[in-house]
């Protein structure tokens, strides 16, 4: 029997609306190895829960149960919305830890998980491309299973990884051999344009009718993390614009906010500053071109030579979190970094037109903020005050 409130998401003839990531297919495969290892009896569904909220309900298409290990696979479904990876094969192989005193979880990638090689990502570079949130749901389902005095060692695998792994973002981010396991919120909800800016437009109302007097906004759920984790916010706080910044702008003016507080990783953030609206890698990835723009900006002076050496390592950076790295080994990153922010101020605020403040704080989480407008902590102060009372 599931979970009250499960969903089913097994064999159908109709795909569901609501698919789910290979983190998740990752966690319920080790669930069902673990168990399989503990009991000696197939697993045929496993119940988890998944970092939204949701437990869900998931089959177990392969098993097999071996002399010290189990494997089993889940299929990945990706919603009405598939990608690349929807139908592939996510195998989990477990094996306890033979050491009756080490009770630790070890967790890694196997055929088809690509490895990384270039610093600056979710993982060490060495690490198998398994995101730290899918790891976490890995090892509490597996420690579930097995109790909390034995160890186990997870090998995660997908085949068919090998072959799509061109077809992703992987090559450029440095990650070979297959794909990633990935997923902040376990299940992937795909949505219209239109259904995404009716939902900011209801948050935004939302607000409005519990009189904040600013409207804090970020665009996805690292910033909500950090609302929290730094100031002590709820989740549920701020209003989630996703790539949608300027139409979410648009729409708190019109809603008859006259305070903003957009609170960003500077991955989506560093974009605004080169004035993009929507912030959809579809439309472009400009990050590292945008970035040195403002180096050569901040930093031009006689030494034109220096200045482009470090337009040229910024320009080869895969992420924005090695990109800072650079600029503060080279010490220049405070210029650079203020003046990224006060341009993301600058686009944001005349995007809103007049009768509305935008403050901003752009933060990373490998180095905290990394900029903050000057009424920043104004704003943060009037939303403790009246939020928590």
């Amino acid at each position: 029997m599931a979970e009250s409130g499960s969903f089913f998401l097994t064999k159908q003839k109709c795909k569901p609306d609501i698919g789910f990531t290979t983190g998740t297919c990752a966690a319920a495969a080790s669930c069902a190895a673990a168990r399989m290892l503990v009991t000696g009896e197939n697993v045929y569904y496993v119940s988890i829960m998944t970092p939204k909220g949701l437990p869900v309900f998931i089959e177990i298409v392969e098993s097999s149960l071996c002399d010290g290990y189990a494997v089993c696979a889940v299929r990945k479904m990706s919603g009405t919305d598939p990608d690349v990876t929807d139908g592939v094969l996510v195998y989990s192989r477990v094996s306890l830890s033979k050491d009756a005193f080490d009770n630790s979880i070890v967790i890694d990638g196997g055929s088809g998980v690509g490895r990384v090689t270039l610093p600056g990502l979710d993982q060490a570079v060495g690490n198998a491309a398994i995101n730290h949130v899918p790891r976490q749901m890995i090892e509490e389902c597996v420690r579930k299973e097995i109790g909390e005095d034995r160890g186990a060692k997870v090998i995660i695998s997908i085949p068919a990884g090998v072959e799509l792994a061109s077809k992703t973002f992987n090559p450029r981010l440095g990650i070979k051999g297959g794909i990633s396991v990935l997923g902040t919120s376990g299940i992937v909800e795909p949505m219209s344009q239109q259904a995404l800016l009716d939902t900011i437009q209801v948050e935004i109302n939302m607000r409005k009718a519990l009189q904040y007097p600013v409207l804090p906004m970020v665009p996805g759920n690292y910033g909500k993390d950090f609302l929290f984790k730094s100031y002590g916010f709820s989740i549920e706080t701020a209003v989630t614009t996703s790539n949608f910044i300027y139409d979410s702008i648009r729409k708190a003016v019109e809603s008859g906010f006259t305070k903003l507080l957009f609170i960003g990783h500077i991955g989506k953030l560093v974009k605004v500053a080169g004035g993009v609206k929507n912030t959809h890698s579809k439309y472009g990835d400009r990050r590292m071109e945008i970035l040195c723009s403002i180096v050569h900006d901040v930093l031009s002076g006689p030494d034109k030579m220096q200045v482009k050496e470090m337009q040229n390592s910024v320009s080869e950076c895969i992420s924005t979190d090695e990109a800072v790295r650079i600029l503060i080994n080279a010490g220049c990153s405070k210029p650079v970094l203020s003046e990224m922010t006060l341009r993301i101020q600058s686009n944001m605020s005349n995007w809103a037109g007049k009768g509305i403040q935008v403050e901003v704080i752009v933060f990373s989480n490998v180095y905290g903020v990394l900029g903050q407008t000057e009424g920043a902590g104004e704003f943060i102060n009037c939303m403790k005050g009246a939020i928590h009372g």
